[in-house]
């Protein structure tokens, strides 16, 4: 029997820990440092994760628990080498290296691999000041619009999105504001419509799973400002088995040869954030991410019909060639909606009581809520984070399972939280 080693503390991580104590495989299952919405029959060690110094502490720690394979959950660790870490102690890890984690944590390095790689995606270019990215405005004549990317990780909101020029011009200086504008993206806007899609990488190989979409707008209608996510849904209407395909030989194939070609290739899970048009069949890649996006990690596990801890050590030890060439999937749909904390997401407002059957089906096989800014205070919990939780649907159907999720959120109570009412709704982020 084994024992599994997940780093992060969110929703994503919460289902992720759920999926991994479902495996057969797994005997002991440690987090760091989870949160204290999570299961008490998994183990928590409290331990920092700010630095190379600290992930080097968790790794010795590991090696003394004879932990068999640690599973990264959260962007910046990865950025920050924490692969490489854990693998210099011995630690079987389920992540790509710093080097090949850069696929996220710089969107200009991403590009460039997409153009190597002949990958389909925006007309970009780079800017490196504030007057180099205002002139680059200027001369541009994208009717589509723009788009405005920290190059940088900026946690799901260095992304503005703008129709017109007076817009990316106040957006570039929204980012100078936060810090953002030493290197940006500046992309055309395209149109259509959005869908994750993800697969497990093993260097070389890659298995799709079924793609999802999320909602990254905070209110109702796609307005607002973009957040890490509102919610989320799998399968995606409309989308026919050809459309895997060319995923796999437009998207993930050319990108694993061209990130091997530079000597950084890629082990876990890659995350394709895609804009198409299925009635004219047109596919371009917005970003790449370097691990399971959240929330769509919360209704693609939840529809995962397979050991997840299989999955992620085959990617980390590099050899996917035993299991299939696509992740199997249950029939059914599932529907995440999120509750975010009062002023989420540019101020979110922490300590509010959370009143509701937060532990709802927690480990049965279709938990109600997967939980993320939560936090104990005596024998209650309180709001400790922008995104609070998400609660969860599963239906044979799309519009049952969001029936179910809305049922479930109706329940949970605290002052000033907050939810978009049209996920699942039918139509398009």
């Amino acid at each position: 029997m084994k024992t599994a080693l997940l780093i992060g503390s969110g929703g994503r991580e919460h289902a992720q820990a759920w999926k991994l104590s479902r495996s057969p495989q797994v005997k002991r299952l440690i987090i760091v440092p989870g949160n204290d919405g999570m299961s008490a029959e998994w183990e928590r060690w409290a331990m920092p994760l700010g630095s190379r110094a600290d992930f080097a502490a968790i790794a010795r720690r590991a090696r003394e628990e004879k932990v068999d394979l640690a599973v990264i959950g959260p962007d910046n660790p990865l950025a920050d080498g924490i692969v490489d870490v854990f693998e210099e102690h011995g630690i079987t890890t389920f992540g790509p290296s710093a080097a090949a984690a850069q696929i996220e944590a710089s969107k200009a390095f991403a590009k460039s691999v997409m153009a190597a790689a002949g990958v389909p995606t925006a007309h970009y270019f780079e800017a490196r000041s504030s007057l180099e990215a205002k002139k680059i405005l200027e001369d541009l004549d994208w009717k589509s619009g723009w788009v405005l990317k920290a190059d940088g990780l900026a946690l799901g909101k260095g992304v503005h999105v703008c129709a017109t020029l007076a817009e990316a011009q106040s957006a570039l200086g929204a980012l100078e504001a936060q810090g953002h504008c030493g290197h940006l993206v500046i992309e055309e806007r395209l149109s259509g419509e959005e869908i994750s899609w993800m697969a497990f990488c093993d260097g070389t190989r890659c298995a799709l799973l079924e793609p999802a979409r999320d909602y990254k707008r905070a209110y109702d209608g796609d307005q607002g400002p973009n957040t890490g996510g509102m919610g989320a849904l799998s399968p995606v209407p409309g989308v026919s088995p050809e459309w895997a395909a060319r995923v796999r030989n437009e998207v993930f194939l050319p990108t694993l040869r061209e990130m091997a070609r530079r000597g950084a290739p890629f082990r876990g899970v890659l995350y394709a954030g895609l804009m198409v048009d299925l009635q004219r069949g047109i596919l371009n890649v917005l970003e790449f991410n370097a691990r399971f996006g959240d929330p769509e990690t919360q209704v693609l596990l939840s529809r995962m019909d397979a050991d997840f801890y299989e999955w992620c050590e085959a990617s980390a030890r590099g050899d996917l060639s035993r299991l299939p060439s696509e992740v199997p999937f249950a029939r059914e749909a599932a529907v995440v909606v999120v509750a975010a904390a009062r002023g989420y997401p540019e101020a979110p407002q922490k300590g509010a009581p959370i009143e509701g059957p937060l532990f709802e089906n927690a480990n049965s096989s279709e938990p109600s809520y997967f939980l993320a800014g939560v936090a104990r205070l005596g024998q209650d919990f309180i709001v400790s984070g922008g995104r609070v939780l998400g609660a969860m649907g599963r239906s044979p159907t799309l519009e049952g399972a969001r029936t179910q999720a809305y049922a479930r959120i109706e329940k949970i109570h605290a002052p000033g939280l907050h939810y978009r009412k049209d996920i699942a709704s039918g139509r398009p982020s």
